[in-house]
């Protein structure tokens, strides 16, 4: 399966600057407006979505909050990372539970909702 790369360089430069750090990806979108902030979280949710499906769900544990977690990490792990999977599916982790504080994902719900008092609606 090959991603279209429907994720703009825009999006992957943030995340490679977060380094999967939520206190750094925090910092970054604090300075976003609210249109910037839901930019990035659909951005996020459509390339974490990508993965919750066939081929990888055959490789991952079997809960729905597993298999988001494990597709949201592959996400913050970065556009090289994230675009080996989609061609190497069997790769995906099994789980990541011991590696969740590396999520990034929520974030800018976080952050929309500490700025702007509601969350982006984008899940």
């Amino acid at each position: 399966m090959v991603n279209d790369d429907k994720n703009s360089d825009w999006f992957w430069d943030i995340i490679l600057r977060a380094g999967q750090s939520r206190p750094k990806l925090k910092a970054i979108l604090s300075a976003f407006s609210k249109e910037e902030l839901l930019k990035f979280q659909e951005e996020f949710v459509e390339a974490s979505v990508e993965l919750q499906d066939d081929p990888y769900l055959e490789f991952m544990e079997e809960s729905e909050d597993g298999v988001e977690d494990i597709a949201n990490w592959v996400v913050s792990k970065g556009k090289s990372y994230y675009d080996h999977i989609l061609q190497h599916p069997n790769e995906v982790p099994n789980s990541v539970n011991d590696y969740t504080d590396e999520i990034l994902h929520g974030v800018a719900d976080e952050v929309c909702y500490e700025v702007f008092g509601e969350s982006t609606g984008i899940y």
